[in-house]
């Protein structure tokens, strides 16, 4: 993948590129040094976010483009959770960036599908290893009172938001109960407004 990377990286303007994927962050990436790793990050989740929102509601986005003071930012997805981002100077020949980038596209998706290594087995465990610790009707229960909370404020998003946090939060230890306020606390971390975010925190006070 590296070498359809730098097929992007090679025309005048582009200052990086890279395949990011929801869950594990970038999977390959050409940057230049004055591209923030952690800026670019946060670019690729928004981006997978957008996508995620577009399904949704029944559209399928082919490639996004959002113009800066100083970059152009192109999004083409490649999978359900993986995009390829490709940032550019505000003045570089979008056109070609985007062209080039869509006809590499498919090979990086059967790049992606070869890596693929599927483990249904791991996530059974997983399960059966929350069911032992608590009751998992419980659980899914509580999980959509807070989801209804994070809507109220937030919007449609908020499902989105729900699911990254949530997969983060299983990632990070069991799920149980006594770890909810954690939780929360990633949920309040994602809204931006202080105002909503304190409606928030007292609608789920509530649950606890």
């Amino acid at each position: 993948m590296r070498k359809l990377l730098q097929e992007i990286s090679v025309i005048p303007g582009v200052t990086g590129s890279c395949i990011f994927d929801k869950t594990e962050g970038p999977l390959c990436k050409i940057l230049q040094q004055e591209i923030d790793e952690n800026n670019l990050e946060t670019i690729g989740t928004h981006l997978v976010r957008l996508m995620q929102m577009a399904t949704m509601v029944g559209l399928e986005i082919q490639s996004s483009h959002f113009r800066f003071d100083r970059y152009t930012v192109l999004g083409i997805p490649l999978g359900e959770e993986t995009i390829l981002v490709t940032i550019c100077d505000a003045q570089a020949n979008c056109s070609l960036v985007s062209t080039t980038a869509s006809m590499l596209a498919s090979d990086m998706r059967s790049d992606l599908e070869e890596d693929q290594t599927p483990e249904p087995e791991a996530d059974s465990e997983a399960d059966s290893e929350e069911g032992v610790e608590e009751d998992e009707t419980f659980l899914h229960l509580l999980y959509d009172e807070i989801e209804q909370a994070l809507v109220a404020v937030m919007g449609p998003v908020a499902v989105l938001v729900m699911n990254d946090c949530l997969e983060r939060w299983r990632q990070a230890g069991p799920a149980t109960s006594e770890r909810v306020p954690e939780l929360i606390s990633m949920l309040e971390a994602e809204i931006d407004n202080p105002d909503m975010a304190s409606t928030f925190t007292e609608r789920v006070k509530k649950l606890l």
